[in-house]
């Protein structure tokens, strides 16, 4: 008879036959998902409790598979910027004999059930491909309903998923199992590992060894962050050398790593900015100030340091080159980060997480994104004391250039605005709070000069990108040129050129 294992996050026993298993589950499956009232004691409560989510969802038993999220430029920047980039080739050492061996796949995801990585016996990814099981696929509850790799990410716990326990009908072929993955200095969530494979392949042992892979990756992250606790510590003693000022260093995380000339310390910090000042208190009430270092840690100098003022942040956002500059040189231009920190701009009072889920994602923004974004601007600018939390915001000097833009047209200089303005603001953004901020930026700057009737301004803006296609602009020019103006005839031909282009039909 066909039963369940005595561990409820395994699918079943090893002395169970999985093709009656998945009958089973199968008969089971159809009568749950046509409406019949009851519950089968076949189902675990775990997979009963996902169906429940997966249908609030809106995800079908007749759907294709899962959803191709990602675009391959989006998939590429994506794995490049994965915190589990370090140890990719240990997961995979540690897997690689179930390729060829047990037909399995190895499929590595970010904390959001991105498929970032999947590799495996050839012809079993082929037939993987066709419910989407592919890189750039999204496998979360949300979007593909009960899996294993979902279903770890919503528990937070590694899970097996067999057959007709998915919701979706393309998946009960297949057994897969899935592990977490964990920042071991934070606890947060970085990504799941998860192996798939013919349901005829299925064995209990396949969930505790994607767990024993999961720990080597969070085991070699633990070495790699002591390595850089090494790495940070010999700055650290290079910047006291000939000093005699009391210092404390901690990690990107508030870790303290050593200190020198302190009394005693807890061994996390969370130290206190105050962002009028430039200034840094610890929980004991004592100040000083705090120097990033590069590799994301900082030095607490206690008072009495000449070195105060925090490093400026200026966001150079506008146009094609946006880049983020920290005073210390270190440079950020992924457009993740980007997004973050030009909306935190937005908002000095600071924004719940939920308010920046929203302001980025949309409705699908979740609070473990923002989570992991906020945690990699820290690493990438080299100042863990550059974000605060509760609520988030900037706590640094900020210089940006499409608020130094927006204030020039507020204080009626367009001329200005409009030399400032390189182009619109991160243009190839898709977050909601950028493209109104975009659009509300330009249309302002466009404005203010349409409303000058000044001929040179208005010439300059039909020479800029931004303002090339302009038509009112252009009728605007012709009727403030007299009539023996030489520039008028140009104008008008101009403006004709821009009417003829918006008359044609689009291609």
């Amino acid at each position: 008879m066909a039963s369940v294992a005595s561990n409820p996050w395994v699918a079943m026993d090893v002395t169970t036959d999985p093709v009656a298993r998945s009958r089973l589950l199968r008969r089971v499956h159809e009568r749950a998902f046509a409406g019949q009232a009851g519950s089968s004691p076949d189902v675990r409560e775990l997979v009963r409790e996902s169906w429940r989510r997966s249908l609030a969802a809106g995800v079908t038993p007749d759907q294709g598979g899962a959803t191709l999220r990602l675009t391959p430029s989006e998939l590429e920047r994506a794995q490049e910027r994965s915190p589990l980039v370090p140890v990719i080739g240990i997961i995979h050492s540690k897997l690689s004999t179930l390729d060829e061996d047990a037909r399995q796949i190895v499929a590595i995801a970010d904390a959001e059930a991105n498929l970032l990585w999947v590799t495996g016996d050839r012809d079993t990814c082929e037939r993987a491909r066709e419910m989407h099981f592919e890189e750039g696929a999204t496998w979360s509850e949300r979007e593909a309903g009960t899996n294993a790799l979902g279903t770890a990410v919503a528990l937070d716990h590694p899970v097996q998923i067999f057959s007709a326990e998915h919701v979706v009908a393309a998946v009960h072929p297949w057994t897969c199992s899935a592990a977490p993955i964990h920042d071991p200095g934070t606890g947060e969530l970085l990504g799941v590992i998860d192996l798939t494979a013919d349901l005829r392949t299925h064995h209990p042992h396949t969930l505790p060894l994607a767990e024993l892979a999961a720990l080597a990756a969070e085991a070699a992250l633990h070495l790699r962050s002591l390595q850089l606790a090494q790495q940070l510590r010999e700055r650290w003693e290079a910047a006291m050398s000939g000093r005699p000022t009391a210092s404390v260093l901690l990690d990107p995380n508030g870790w303290v790593i050593a200190a020198r000339g302190m009394d005693e310390l807890p061994s996390r910090l969370e130290l206190i900015v105050d962002r009028d000042e430039g200034t840094a208190t610890l929980p004991d009430g004592r100040g000083g100030a705090v120097e990033p270092l590069q590799g994301g840690g900082v030095i607490f100098w206690l008072a009495g340091r000449s070195r105060t003022s925090p490093s400026l942040l200026r966001l150079q956002l506008l146009g094609q080159d946006p880049s983020v500059q920290l005073g210390t040189g270190c440079r950020e231009r992924g457009m993740r980060s980007l997004e973050l920190l030009a909306v935190l701009a937005m908002h000095p009072e600071g924004m719940t997480t939920e308010q920046l889920a929203l302001a980025l994602y949309g409705e699908r923004g979740k609070a473990v994104t923002i989570r992991a974004q906020v945690h990699r601007v820290r690493m990438c600018l080299g100042a863990a004391w550059s974000v605060d939390t509760h609520p988030y915001r900037l706590n640094v000097p900020i210089d940006a250039d499409w608020l130094e833009v927006a204030r020039l047209v507020a204080a009626g200089r367009p001329d200005e605005a409009l030399r400032a303005y390189r182009g619109p603001l991160l243009p190839a953004s898709e977050a909601p709070e950028i493209i109104e901020a975009r659009a509300l930026l330009e249309e302002s700057l466009r404005r203010s000069i349409l409303t000058t009737a000044n001929p040179d301004l208005l010439s300059a803006w039909l020479a800029h990108p931004s303002g090339s296609d302009d038509l009112a602009a252009a009728r605007a020019l012709v009727a403030v040129l007299p009539c023996g103006d030489p520039r008028r005839a140009a104008a008008t031909a101009l403006s004709g050129s821009i009417a003829r282009r918006r008359s044609q039909p689009a291609a």
